[in-house]
């Protein structure tokens, strides 16, 4: 169940993608040849109008194959004939349409949990296991009203405790559902990396459900998620590609098989809405990655389109032909020593 899950969403990410080209293509009349989920050999194909619509063997990808892209199209329905700003449209209609994706998932699910309102008071969201918090009896979804008899109203003052605190013990005075109690805790002097000296995250927000004519909130703060993902996996991608330039491998990167297994462990933890917010910053993902001036990725396209829009001319078809497909062969054998990668992990555990 859960690796049908994972596979429809992803596919559905991936349609989406590949949509996003088509239904560019169809507003710039150019004809589409080949619509395709999974990379060839093909595994079913039928023909709707002039398009083949087909499923095929390997399922990492997709690809929406456009009359002319090879360059040797006649007519004004081939791509190699249109002008370079149509050409630029039907690129970057991929990665728009993974924005576009996002920020609807991310919209239900603010419209469904509801948006995020601040309070004078600070929540225990996670705790680390066998941290100083676990150890404590803090809970999650306590509330913190009080360390050392100090009244807490923000995240930050609660960070600043235990800083300067740290290697001492701390009275915590905590509320749930309206009970208070009081616990002891030690502020770690040298915790492991990510998780605070008491191994808690926590936040000064709550979720407020909104009525169904301010779904319009719903959507201004699903804009918001996705510009603070999008940040977020740009910084990520920078860092690895700076990374690999200086011949670092990349950490913590996971393919296929890593996803699959986040999927199935936010589904146990934490249920669908996650899942399908976990999806949502796939889609970030999707766009980000595709974006980069990488030969076979839209970026790598994009170039081309930009010289010939400097220049007046067009690229060497020839030549654009190998690049992009020698940046596809690197792209495979860089999934597939991901995935080698995921799977010694999971070995070594």
């Amino acid at each position: 169940m859960n690796l049908l899950i994972f596979l429809l969403a992803l596919s559905i990410l991936v349609l989406v993608h590949e949509f996003g080209h088509y239904i560019m293509a169809v507003k710039c009349g150019i004809a589409v040849e080949e619509f395709g989920l999974g990379l060839p050999p093909r595994l079913w194909g039928k023909k709707f109008g002039k398009t083949i619509v087909s499923l095929n063997w390997l399922p990492i990808g997709g690809f929406c194959k456009l009359y002319g892209e090879d360059g040797d199209g006649k007519g004004n329905v081939a791509f190699n004939n249109k002008s370079p700003l149509q050409k630029m449209w039907v690129v970057l209609g991929g990665v728009l349409m993974n924005v576009v994706m996002a920020i609807m998932i991310f919209s239900i699910v603010y419209f469904i949990l509801g948006v995020p309102k601040e309070t004078k008071q600070v929540k225990i969201l996670e705790i680390a296991k066998n941290s100083p918090a676990e150890i404590a009896g803090i809970k999650k979804n306590d509330w913190v009203m009080e360390v050392n008899d100090i009244v807490i109203s923000k995240p930050d003052e609660l960070i600043k405790f235990t800083e300067k605190y740290k290697g001492q013990w701390l009275k915590l005075k905590l509320q749930t559902d309206g009970v208070e109690r009081v616990v002891a805790i030690e502020a770690r002097m040298n915790p492991p990396e990510g998780e605070g000296a008491m191994g808690v995250s926590i936040s000064n927000l709550e979720m407020v459900k909104i009525k169904w004519y301010e779904i319009y909130k719903g959507i201004g703060y699903g804009f918001k998620e996705a510009y603070y993902w999008g940040k977020i996996i740009a910084g990520g991608v920078n860092k690895m590609v700076f990374g690999l330039i200086q011949g670092k491998a990349p950490k913590d990167v996971s393919g296929p098989l890593g996803m699959y297994e986040a999927t199935t462990a936010i589904k146990q933890n934490q249920g669908m809405l996650a899942v399908i917010h976990f999806f949502g910053i796939v889609s970030v993902n999707l766009a980000i990655v595709n974006i980069l001036p990488f030969p076979a990725l839209d970026g790598g396209r994009i170039i081309f389109v930009l010289y010939e829009m400097i220049t007046k001319k067009k690229a060497n078809q020839k030549f654009e032909m190998a690049v992009n497909n020698i940046g596809m062969w690197i792209l495979l054998t860089l999934i597939f020593m991901i995935t080698v990668g995921d799977i010694r992990r999971l070995i070594m555990r």
